[in-house]
């Protein structure tokens, strides 16, 4: 009865396609895993957490996705989801987990409770004009629900772990993870193509789906031939569609690809929150990257996690809680921001974000708090 009810919350709040919540209820949902707030046996509140394993700088630990967090409208405004976030938050910190992630609505909503966001896609929209040029280079093979097998989730594993070594933060994907994208595709009636290289490795991935526009909901390659193996797949579709939208990792300039920018047009997306839960855990990854005998102190502030509160002197050795001085402030939401390499420390400062007590340490804040790319690009 309740899940049923979930349903209809989820349907009235978000108008998804009653296809794919039922899709999401059947393939995804867990309820020990999803937090809900009733009133007269109706839900008002709810929230959902999916674990996934996270790669941050090479290190594996599992993290939780928050995702179809909702509050009947006419409880909007009487704390029910700062009940249902505080609750998670504090459940996540005492299993020791280091950050929880989500895709917001609205920055505002999330930053109140210390969520600051940690990575971006770029969006490129283009005619089909702009693929014209674009040759099939190697063997493309398309996807369905019928055609593909264990050993085909295992290569797309493989290649995935091949792609994402550049990035600092992405989720992990295992042939189950595969078996869930692929299957979230299907029931959106979208389409898989993969290109392989000469000795039968996948080399690109693409998947897409079709309204008006052809709409790439994620591309990914190793080189330029398989781009535009892939691109020239796309054209194919020219006369059926207006116009193509692709979603990249943000450090993929599709542009260069390309003799002329005309047409082509860009956009970089704030995609995906997070919000730490263990700050030594996450201080200790930023302590290599100071010299021997180098220290910082830096104060944080946690307004929900009062043990988060205090300063930290890190050094090349590792990380430590003291009550001496500190050397830099900052509150929880931009410690995310900075350590996480969405922003480095210069474009922060220029925003007076934090307050610097000892400026003599800021070359040595620049190099811990650098820019770095991650990768998110899930909806479920």
């Amino acid at each position: 009865m309740l899940e049923i009810e979930l349903k209809k919350m989820w349907r009235d709040l978000f108008q998804d396609e009653w296809e794919y919540i039922e899709w999401y209820f059947q393939n995804i949902y867990k309820e020990k895993t999803t937090r809900v707030q009733l009133e007269n046996e109706k839900p008002i509140g709810m929230l959902f957490q999916n674990s996934y394993h996270l790669s941050v700088d090479r290190d594996r630990f599992l993290g939780r996705y928050l995702v179809g967090i909702g509050v009947a409208p006419e409880k909007r405004g009487e704390g029910v989801m700062k009940s249902l976030l505080i609750q998670t938050l504090k459940e996540a910190y005492e299993y020791g987990e280091e950050f929880l992630y989500l895709t917001p609505i609205d920055k505002n909503i999330y930053e109140r409770f210390g969520f600051g966001f940690i990575s971006k896609l770029s969006k490129y929209e283009l005619p089909f004009s702009k693929l014209e040029s674009m040759k099939k280079e190697f063997r493309v093979q398309k996807i369905s629900e019928e055609n593909y097998n264990e050993n085909l989730l295992i290569q797309l594993k493989d290649f995935y772990r091949e792609v994402s070594k550049d990035f600092y933060i992405s989720v992990a994907r295992e042939k189950e993870d595969y078996k869930e994208i692929l299957s979230e595709i299907f029931v959106e009636e979208g389409n898989v193509y993969l290109s392989y290289d000469i000795s039968g490795k996948i080399n690109g991935y693409m998947s897409m789906i079709r309204t008006e526009n052809v709409f790439i909901k994620e591309l990914l390659f190793k080189e330029k031939d398989a781009l535009e193996t892939l691109l020239a797949v796309v054209y194919g579709y020219k006369d059926y569609a207006s116009k193509v939208e692709i979603v990249l990792p943000e450090n993929t300039y599709l542009e260069d690809y390309f003799k002329s920018e005309n047409g082509i047009t860009k956009t970089l997306k704030n995609k995906v929150q997070a919000r730490i839960l263990r700050v030594e855990k996450t201080l200790h990854r930023l302590s290599k990257e100071l010299f021997e005998n180098e220290e910082v102190s830096i104060y944080i502030q946690d307004d929900y996690i009062s043990e988060n509160t205090g300063v930290y002197k890190l050094t090349k050795d590792g990380v430590e809680k003291t009550k001496g001085d500190f050397d830099i402030s900052l509150v929880i939401k931009d410690l995310a921001t900075l350590a996480y390499g969405f922003r480095d420390f210069n474009s922060l400062k220029k925003i007076e974000s934090f307050y610097i007590k000892n400026k003599d340490k800021e070359k040595k804040l620049s190099r811990i708090f650098k820019e770095r790319v991650n990768y998110f690009n899930q909806d479920f």
